[in-house]
């Protein structure tokens, strides 16, 4: 027999934590924070899920889905003996991203990390005695974000993550083709995000529903103006990309050492799987101005971008440069406002009123009340800026596709404000009796 509990993330958008457990073993997905705004309003705040989860000892796994916050980001917490696994190029990113988070705190991310173990898309791995995992690459606004299917107990189930099919990865069909490779006949249950169940308002007459368009919306963006600030998560490589295909000629594009980093790795990455040109250099832009002063980052985009079949260079630029060319800037939030102030402020306050423009590229809700980030409101400042940006997340009629293909005898709704909706939803109408919504910490011993 085998139990099914979410500890959270039933009826919330983020701090994920799924766990499917034998008598002997539990595997856990997941072990996110909660997104901003989210503490007021949960039931479980992020101190109060790691005791829950890890205040008695079981025999453990911690499988990620990819390397976004609110999957990953307790794994700091997660204890030594435990293993954990991820993918190969989403350990590579944190290894980037986590000497950041760790900033003037005690240093104990990145050694967490280099225990991270990596799994390979299409290669079954057994974490634990008794549960088999097959992870497989998927679409979603994460490089490297994984579906699970699983074999435990003599049943199955598919564990979606995160995703879409709007993105780069997920274009020409390939969610579908990936299905019919790995997950054989009925599944016995589906665990799926619901992301875009509360915002589907967000998709309905809007230009840019696919990273292609955002790209062609983009590139007639910045041919109106001068000096472009596009704030955008430094890890959003799909769009990222997009972002910089769409560079006009006689532009620069423009990006810190992080960023820089962050891009060549996944450059690479997608370089070695061969068949993603979108993640090729652009003839227009073989270089790559970065801000900032050379140091030992430096010899890591050398060494990565000579290593490269189609090599990208990467050259400091001047803001007299700048100011004479033009560019595209990707830009990112200061969290850290009372200690300096960040290169992207000064460069804003000194060309914006010149002809330059702000375009954000995020979810709007972080503009918004009740998931308002302090730190992306105080860079715009009230400025005027464009808003261009498309889901991470499966449209309705994705998801509808994908219960059809897989033909779930139990659909668990997560990872969504309105777990309840997959039985209102016309889409969804043929499985309305299959649904069961599972609330926080409440194991479902019967499903299996």
């Amino acid at each position: 027999m085998a139990n099914i509990m979410i500890h959270r993330g039933s009826s919330q958008i983020g701090g994920c934590c799924t766990q499917i457990s034998t008598g002997e073993s539990r595997i856990l997905i997941d072990f996110g924070t909660n997104l901003p705004g989210t503490d007021q309003n949960a039931g479980i705040k992020d101190a109060e899920m790691f005791q829950k989860v890890f205040g008695s000892y079981e025999k453990s796994a911690v499988l990620f889905t990819h390397y976004h916050g609110d999957h990953y980001g307790l794994f700091k917490e997660i204890p030594d003996d435990v293993p954990m696994y991820i993918g190969p190029l989403a350990k590579d990113i944190l290894r980037i991203l986590v000497p950041y988070m760790d900033h003037g705190t005690e240093k104990k991310g990145l050694p967490a990390v280099e225990r991270m173990r990596t799994y390979e898309a299409g290669k079954w791995i057994t974490p634990l005695p008794g549960i088999r995992v097959l992870p497989f690459y998927v679409d979603h606004s994460a490089l490297d974000s994984y579906m699970f299917y699983i074999q435990v107990s003599g049943k199955s189930i598919l564990f979606t993550g995160d995703f879409r099919e709007h993105g780069i990865v997920g274009q020409r069909g390939r969610l579908e083709r990936v299905l019919k490779t790995y997950v054989h006949g009925p599944v016995d249950v589906l665990i799926t995000e619901g992301t875009m169940l509360s915002r589907l308002g967000e998709t309905k007459d809007v230009l840019v529903k696919s990273e292609q368009e955002l790209g062609r919306e983009a590139n007639k963006l910045f041919k109106k103006h001068k000096y472009n600030f596009v704030l955008v998560s430094s890890t959003n490589l799909d769009s990222i990309m997009e972002f910089y295909h769409n560079t006009p000629p006689n532009m620069r594009f423009v990006c810190d050492l992080y960023q820089a980093q962050v891009l060549i790795t996944a450059m690479r990455d997608m370089e070695r799987k061969g068949n993603f040109p979108e993640y090729r250099p652009s003839k227009q832009h073989p270089v790559v101005w970065v801000l900032g002063k050379p140091d030992s980052r430096w010899a890591v985009l050398r060494r990565i971008g000579d290593s490269m079949k189609n090599p990208l260079w990467f050259r400091s630029v001047t803001e007299e440069e700048l100011e004479r060319d033009g560019f595209v800037m990707l830009t990112r939030k200061n969290t850290r406002p009372e200690d300096y102030v960040s290169p992207f402020e000064r460069l804003r306050d000194k060309f914006f009123d010149r002809d330059g423009q702000i375009i954000y590229s995020m979810w709007k809700g972080y503009l918004e009340e009740e998931h308002g980030d302090e730190h992306l409101l105080r860079f715009i400042g009230g400025r005027p800026y464009e808003s261009l940006h498309t889901s991470g997340h499966a449209y309705v009629e994705t998801i509808a596709r994908l219960i059809s293909q897989v033909n779930p005898k139990i659909i668990i709704p997560m990872h969504t404000e309105c777990p309840e909706d997959f039985t209102s939803i016309p889409e969804f109408a043929p499985y309305y009796d299959r649904v069961r919504v599972l609330w926080d910490g409440i194991g479902c011993h019967d499903l299996l």
